[in-house]
């Protein structure tokens, strides 16, 4: 359902608001977005010759305010949060287009308590993990070419009008 932000007196001015409640990390609930990485084992997925690297990404804690999510199509992309951090992140399945705002409805968010990661799928949409504290660091795993060939992007807000807020 597409709601603006509650606030007092006149309707806010900008895009509508597309909300989506967050709800625990479990391998079930999570099976198709990709895999919980933890005790269970994973499965890495390169295609078309891709290379697997590996870094550490900061975010620093901001308001969850979802304006385009993120996909790729030649690696899974594998997410740990270092320090028992929690986080947060929302996805949508590989088989949504956002050709259409009626994709929004089947997008879900995840918490992580800092004790397992995630393994994202290969077309998995997705924007976060965010920080549920002041910052995270998180180890990533992921396609070389996600910069520069391999990062399909759906603009949500400049498209649709559409901003997604997570409700924890």
């Amino acid at each position: 359902m597409l709601t603006p932000p509650a606030a007092a007196g006149a309707a806010p001015a900008g895009p509508q608001w597309h909300w989506v409640t967050a709800e625990p990390l479990t391998p079930e609930a999570f099976a198709p977005y990709g895999q919980v990485v933890g005790r269970e084992a994973v499965q890495l997925e390169t295609r078309g010759g891709e290379e697997l690297t590996l870094d550490v990404l900061h975010h620093e804690r901001r308001p969850f305010r979802i304006d385009h999510l993120n996909r790729h199509h030649l690696a899974t992309q594998t997410l740990v949060p270092l320090h028992s951090r929690p986080a947060c992140i929302v996805v949508g399945a590989p088989d949504l287009t956002f050709a259409d705002p009626a994709d929004l409805h089947e997008l879900r968010a995840f918490l992580l308590d800092g004790s397992r990661g995630l393994n994202l799928a290969v077309g998995t949409w997705h924007e976060g993990p965010w920080p549920l504290l002041e910052d995270l660091d998180l180890v990533n795993l992921q396609g070389r070419d996600v910069t520069w060939r391999d990062n399909e992007v759906a603009h949500l807000e400049r498209d649709f009008g559409v901003v997604v807020g997570v409700r924890l």
